[in-house]
């Protein structure tokens, strides 16, 4: 997507450009082009970003340079795609004769001081940059330049403690990866400037969101907050995230979604993931807000979730519902025959709940008997 390489035509209409990679990918998928994917319902755990970048490389081999040392004297001035074993002195000295890359890619790599302030500085058309697991401590206030940069990918960098606030002139950027930044200590306060963010993933030091910031990304489509240690309560507009479809939260141990009174207009969700809040005991009332677009609940090691709501009966348009490694779950709500639309439940220790619906005599096995495919696994 960063590389615009998605077709945009009258064909697809008004589609979002996520819709349309989702239509590549099921296509590609179908001709067994992704051969380790094996279960296209989990498709979210995947990023669309990553796969389409991941084509272009295997596509665009003429194009694509991987510099394994810092002897470099055979990069083509042509090539587009860099990735990085290596990323010293001689190598920043030697990216200066290139002037048309478009990507560049470093993972697990010693990163000289010099090599970003070279990249920022010499690539101006830069739209993909992945630094990922490096030795970066501070990244320079020099980004701020790329203003056609799309896809900015950080994860894993423990050393990182503050983003430049000049992250926030990349009007252009589509996805900002921060998950696993657990020493990073606050977001930019402007971060809601960055318009055409669609995809967000973030770890972060805060109790709480900046009034004004994540949840004011108007354009967001995916929301991934993780192992956020001290983080008590979601962003407080979460009501403005009307484009939201996707809301990941795993490992945030501190989290009470009960914290917040959300009002204004429903959010409009599609998956909802839930992983290890042990501070949350049932779903909120604020979540009726998506019962007529839900159709994905995934909720994982929540060991103090007793039940689900009554009114869940509502969620019309639910289709799979996951539940693993609830302990204290015990029973299903009475409503769960109104939800006509569910085609897949999966129970995964629950022990209590497992041994209440796996008898056909057993007091929840009705509520369920409509649904094609029930599984509970140990």
């Amino acid at each position: 997507m960063a590389h615009g390489i998605l077709d945009q035509s009258r064909v697809h209409g008004n589609m979002e450009l996520e819709d349309i990679g989702d239509l590549y990918f099921k296509d590609l998928w179908a001709r067994s082009f992704f051969q380790n994917v094996t279960d296209y319902g989990m498709f979210y755990k995947f990023d669309m970003h990553d796969l389409i970048h991941d084509l272009v490389q295997s596509v665009a081999q003429g194009e694509c340079f991987t510099v394994k040392s810092a002897n470099t004297e055979d990069i083509s001035e042509n090539v587009r795609h860099l990735t990085f074993l290596e990323a010293g002195q001689n190598v920043s000295t030697t990216l200066q004769k290139l002037n048309k890359v478009r990507t560049v890619a470093a993972d697990m790599v010693d990163i000289d001081e010099s090599f970003p302030n070279t990249c920022f500085s010499r690539f101006k058309y830069l739209r993909v940059l992945q630094f990922v697991r490096i030795s970066l401590q501070v990244l320079p206030s020099s980004i701020g330049s790329l203003k056609h940069l799309r896809y900015l990918d950080l994860k894993y960098n423990e050393a990182i403690k503050k983003l430049p606030d000049e992250i926030c002139k990349l009007q252009s950027l589509q996805a900002l990866k921060l998950a696993g930044c657990v020493n990073l200590e606050e977001l930019p306060r402007d971060i809601s400037k960055l318009i055409c963010l669609t995809s967000l993933w973030l770890t972060t030091k805060q109790t709480s969101f900046a009034h004004s910031g994540v949840g004011c990304l108007k354009s967001l489509r995916f929301l991934s907050i993780g192992a956020c240690s001290n983080l008590t309560s979601l962003p407080r507009e979460m009501s403005y995230l009307a484009s939201l479809r996707t809301l990941w939260i795993e490992e945030c141990k501190q989290l009470d979604l009960g914290n917040v009174n959300y009002q204004g207009t429903p959010l409009r969700l599609q998956n909802l993931y839930i992983i290890n809040l042990p501070r949350m005991v049932a779903l909120l009332e604020w979540f009726k807000g998506v019962a007529n677009t839900l159709q994905l609940l995934s909720i994982s090691r929540c060991e103090n979730l007793e039940a689900l709501p009554e009114w869940l009966a509502s969620f019309t348009l639910l289709r799979k519902l996951f539940l693993d490694s609830c302990p204290k779950f015990s029973s299903l709500p009475e409503g769960m025959r109104s939800l006509t639309s569910l085609r897949k439940l999966v129970i995964d220790d629950c022990p209590e709940l497992e041994r209440r619906c796996q008898c056909d005599i057993g007091e929840d096995w009705p509520k369920i008997s409509h649904v094609p495919h029930v599984s509970f696994q140990y």
